[in-house]
């Protein structure tokens, strides 16, 4: 018990340490903020009064830009979806037998060394 006791209060410790050092962090991380996004605001408002001509040269660019994304994105999902979608297109048949499609599925969960030897 004694033992217990003493493991307790280290503990007890350690988590007002952790709870002491997550807040100074935090406070850090908040002043930090604080400071970048005001020179953030500053510079865009001197960028601005400078750079109003050429606004709608660079939305044009970023709308392109995120339409080709958009594109490139839609290309990938089809592919993707193409590939893990299982053909019966290839079925000797030409039609989609339940019967057969149950044979293969089960003779696939057998185990290795029983589908070699049918």
């Amino acid at each position: 018990m004694e033992n217990l006791g003493l493991a307790l209060k280290i503990s007890g410790i350690g988590i007002v340490v952790l709870l002491l050092v997550l807040a100074i962090l935090a406070g850090i991380i908040y002043l930090l903020t604080l400071v970048l996004v005001d020179k953030e605001d500053e510079e865009e408002s001197k960028d601005t009064v400078v750079d109003a001509t050429t606004e709608p040269e660079k939305e044009k660019a970023d709308s392109k830009s995120h339409a080709l994304l958009a594109a490139a994105l839609a290309v990938a999902i089809a592919r993707a979806k193409a590939e893990s979608v299982v053909s019966f297109a290839d079925a000797s048949t030409g039609e989609v037998n339940p019967w057969r499609q149950f044979g293969l599925q089960r003779r696939l969960t057998q185990s290795s060394t029983i589908r070699r030897t049918r």
